[in-house]
């Protein structure tokens, strides 16, 4: 019987032994983790501060009076606006991104289309260097064609 008590102190002292062995690699491990969580947190920080910074507000406007459109832009630390036209206008130079006729569409479709467009192209036209002043519709169809981020395009003549 005596061999068998020692067995089980030898066990008891080596699973004793081997728990102190876990707390302390259990210790290590919510260590690390609480880093993580703390760079996680400095990172998530980090970048609600450049989404902020970054963000691209367009917004157009319909004025009633003249049957005319005008885009409001804001984009960093810029705030400009510029004149879009009237609604004719704007549909035969948005006409050459649409296989079928668009002058039956009505102001939503005009506005979300000129968002899309003016999001595409006025981050990259600013960021290269150029100024907010330079900024005007026709401009801003000529890089949409260049930059080749529409579906379909076939030549107009405005």
């Amino acid at each position: 019987m005596n061999p068998s008590k020692v067995d089980l102190k030898n066990s008891l002292n080596t699973l004793k032994s081997k728990k102190k062995s876990l707390l302390n690699k259990k210790k290590k491990i919510i260590n690390e983790i609480n880093a993580i969580k703390i760079k996680e947190k400095e990172l998530r920080n980090e970048l609600k501060i450049n989404k902020n910074h970054n963000k691209l507000l367009v917004s157009v406007g319909f004025d009633k009076r003249w049957s005319t459109y005008n885009c409001i832009v804001k984009f960093e630390d810029v705030h400009f606006s510029f004149y879009l036209g009237k609604e004719k206008a704007i549909k035969n130079k948005l006409q050459q991104f649409h296989q079928e006729e668009i002058n039956r569409r009505g102001q939503t479709f005009i506005k979300d289309e000129i968002k899309e467009i003016v999001r595409a192209i006025v981050p990259n036209h600013l960021k290269s260097g150029n100024s907010y002043k330079s900024v005007n519709f026709k401009k801003i169809i000529e890089l949409y064609i260049l930059s080749g981020e529409w579906s379909y395009w076939k030549e107009v003549y405005c």
